[in-house]
This record gives C-alpha cells, sequence and structure tokens, in this order.
C-alpha cells in the first residue's frame, strides 16, 4: 500500500493569461502551514508539476 502524504499542494492564479498566466504554489503541511512556496509561468499543468517536484524532495527530506 501507498502511504498517505502529509503535505498538499495549492495553487492559484495570480494574472496573466495563455502561456504567460503567473500561478502561485504553496506546498502545506497537515496542519495548513506553508512549507515552501513558489511561482511558475505557463500553462497550470506545468505550475503543478512545479509543485509536485518541490513536495516529493520535501517528503523525501522528511524521511
Amino acid at each position: 500500500m501507498s502511504e498517505q502524504s502529509s503535505f498538499q499542494i495549492k495553487l492559484r492564479r495570480a494574472g496573466g493569461v495563455g502561456a504567460n498566466t503567473n500561478w502561485h504554489w504553496e506546498v502545506q503541511d497537515a496542519s495548513g502551514k506553508v512549507v515552501k512556496s513558489g511561482s511558475a509561468v505557463g500553462p497550470e499543468h506545468k505550475a503543478f508539476a512545479t509543485a509536485r517536484i518541490a513536495k516529493e524532495k520535501l517528503e523525501a527530506a522528511g524521511k
């Protein structure tokens, strides 16, 4: 069975349109405290992938 992560990703649009859309992402712990944040420009799926990589690095460091 896979282990449930204690981190979650929050993604919101900060401005722009199309290829120039600016996204702000946060990785939060179980209590809702922001552990890491950043921004990305481009499509939503690329911004989410950037946040997912940060989340995976946090999970690996915590083990």
